[in-house]
């Protein structure tokens, strides 16, 4: 299923679905929830999410890849309905309402290789290192707002992963279930994760833009996302993406 046509997909779906209502979805790569084949169409734990979504509810979705960032001002202004893999920050909110229930959870780590995370086991091992991170995303308080740190900011996480193997940077941060998943794929420089890990969980929601034209669908949505979470297809849909 994780390789089927997603534009194909949808084709089909509009086709029967005579006239259904069509929205946004705003997103990017990351993988093992967002990752393009060999014909550029999105597969992934997401992607899988948002076919059946669709099914469930009759409202079909149509992806439109844009980076992170721009994705997220398409939520402000309303020129993208939804946005799925979404971390809850109060900034967002402002324009966001995140369906609930929250689909999935992640936690922060920190990377590197051997010799840089060593001595990394707790937060205050961080002061005087320059840690990369991933522009516009959201990890864990203290550490997203901590000026005191010095953070190097980059647009993707593919980016970030081969600055940190290149040693252009010496640790990076990310979420365990991305990165663990990308370092099973390819991992020829021997990364690893620091002792250090955060607890706080990185809790995944699909958000609609308050903006959106189509914004009295959203409890459509939110039913369909609480049936599929409490009947534990999506625990199921996820097996074949965990390393």
């Amino acid at each position: 299923m994780g390789k089927t046509s997603w534009g194909a997909l949808c084709l089909l779906f509009a086709c029967w679905a005579q006239g259904a209502p069509t929205l946004t979805v705003a997103t990017d790569v990351w993988p093992p929830f967002r990752m393009l084949a060999e014909n550029d169409d999105f597969q992934g734990l997401d992607i899988d999410i948002l076919r059946q979504l669709q099914a469930r509810s009759g409202i079909v979705l149509t992806l439109k890849r844009v980076p992170w960032g721009r994705a997220l001002k398409q939520m402000q202004t309303g020129q993208a309905d939804l946005m799925i893999g979404l971390a809850h920050t109060e900034e967002r909110a402002a324009f966001i309402d995140y369906l609930q229930p929250s689909y999935y959870q992640c936690r922060p780590a920190f990377y590197g290789k051997p010799a840089a995370v060593a001595g990394l086991r707790r937060y205050e091992d961080l002061r005087g290192r320059e840690i990369g991170y991933v522009l516009n995303s959201a990890y864990f308080p203290p550490f997203d707002g901590d000026t005191q740190l010095d953070k190097h900011g980059v647009p993707t996480e593919d980016q970030l992963q081969r600055m940190v193997e290149r040693g252009h940077l010496p640790l990076m941060i990310g979420t365990d279930c991305q990165v663990d998943y990308a370092l099973s794929q390819r991992n020829d420089a021997g990364l690893v994760k620091a002792p250090f890990q955060p607890p706080n969980p990185v809790v995944l929601y699909l958000g609609m833009s308050k903006h959106s034209p189509h914004h009295e669908l959203g409890p459509k949505l939110a039913q369909a996302l609480q049936a599929m979470v409490e009947s534990g297809e999506i625990a199921a849909l996820a097996k074949p993406y965990q390393p």
